[in-house]
């Protein structure tokens, strides 16, 4: 949130305004920003959402629809990566207006490819070359060894809990799959949903490529060691990766990351992550509120968002010569938004989520089929929503 910041400060120059800023951590967010409306009452004009509380809110009639300010005041003024929206949207508009946009996206350590004989380069283009997920298999298989009494895997990645649900996520769409319907019921336990699913199980216990912890890994510095010690090839994960993979300072593998958006089966895709500023129906000011999400969504707002280190919500503004070169990520961002980006969010998803995930990992374990799984996911979730 420090670009935010900065933008704080200039809205205080422009307009004469102090906004003050109270800061909550992701953690606490829900259970603060609840216990206020539950009263009735806001004590902010704009808040900070994710795209699963902006749901939550958005059912409980919390925030106010931003759609006619997305065309007047966003969609008018940059080249929207509108995928990004599809998070916060609802069945009476979009209840949040995105300040930044990212999803995972497929890092690699270029000199482990080089040292195997593998084209260091060709991962560049596998978003764009149907089943290159093969090869992508492949080449894990071949960066997968013993060196010096060090093993080395050809991938790592977070699969604890329901941090699995971003790479399962992105292989279900490149299969053609969704989490949800329209009506937000689950429809996952279909065919795509079983590939998304072995693919996973062969990686982890058929091919053996991926870093056996996996599992136990519930966020990207949980994996991220092994990455930025050289003894992981590939690594799927959240765009800022790139800058801590080539600062020397605590990477081993600076100068030789590279980084694309995920392979494809059908398609590439990704699971979005972008974050949010919501209106909350009961702001004293907003009138003040809209015009800071004014300032944000501005060309030059925006261009402070990017050059802080966020990707921007804009393609222009992502792709302008000196973001890319401060921020050369921001490319592979711009192209994953391409693809599809669904992450199934729903008012209930953090109910929904946990179960999934741990019936994938009934697959893994060998306890379950693929379709068993899932159709005991769906059921699970049916039983939980009737209550």
């Amino acid at each position: 949130m420090g670009p935010v910041q900065e933008l704080v400060t200039q809205y205080e120059s422009e307009y004469g305004v102090t906004p003050e800023v109270q800061e909550i951590t992701t953690p606490d967010l829900r259970s603060v920003v609840s216990s206020a409306f539950l009263a009735q009452s806001s004590p902010w004009d704009a808040i900070f959402t994710t795209a699963v509380l902006a749901q939550e809110l958005g059912a409980r009639n919390w925030v106010q629809t931003v759609d006619a300010f997305l065309d007047q005041s966003v969609r008018a003024r940059g080249e929207l990566m509108d995928r990004g929206l599809g998070a916060i949207s609802a069945a009476d508009g979009y209840l949040a207006v995105p300040w930044t946009m990212g999803a995972p996206l497929m890092h690699w350590n270029r000199q482990l490819l080089e040292d195997a004989d593998l084209d260091p380069d060709a991962p560049l283009n596998w978003h764009a070359e149907p089943n290159s997920w093969d090869t992508f298999v492949e080449y894990a298989q071949a960066l997968t060894f013993e060196r010096d009494g060090v093993q080395h895997y050809g991938f790592t990645d977070a699969w604890a809990d329901d941090h699995i649900l971003y790479t399962w996520g992105s292989l279900l769409q490149m299969h053609g799959g969704r989490f949800l319907d329209d009506e937000h019921e689950p429809v996952f336990n279909d065919d795509a949903g079983v590939e998304a699913t072995m693919k996973m199980y062969e990686l982890l216990n058929t091919h053996r490529v991926v870093d056996p912890a996996v599992n136990t890994y519930t966020w990207v510095f949980d994996a991220s060691p092994g990455f930025l010690n050289g003894t992981r090839a590939f690594f799927f994960t959240w765009p800022f990766i790139a800058g801590v993979a080539n600062d020397p300072e605590g990477s081993e593998i600076a100068g030789n990351n590279a980084f694309a958006p995920q392979p494809a089966v059908e398609t590439s895709a990704s699971v979005d992550g972008s974050e949010f500023l919501a209106v909350p129906v009961f702001a004293d000011n907003e009138d003040e509120a809209w015009r800071f999400l004014e300032l944000v969504t501005s060309p030059e707002g925006q261009r402070t968002i990017a050059l802080g280190g966020w990707a921007s919500i804009y393609r222009d503004v992502n792709l302008d010569p000196e973001v890319l070169e401060a921020f050369p990520v921001n490319e592979a961002v711009v192209q994953s938004y391409e693809y599809p980006v669904d992450g199934g969010y729903s008012a209930d998803r953090e109910i929904w989520g946990p179960i999934l995930g741990n019936q994938i990992q009934e697959v893994f374990a060998d306890n379950k089929s693929a379709q068993e799984a899932l159709d005991d996911a769906v059921r699970l979730i049916r039983a939980e929503r009737e209550g």
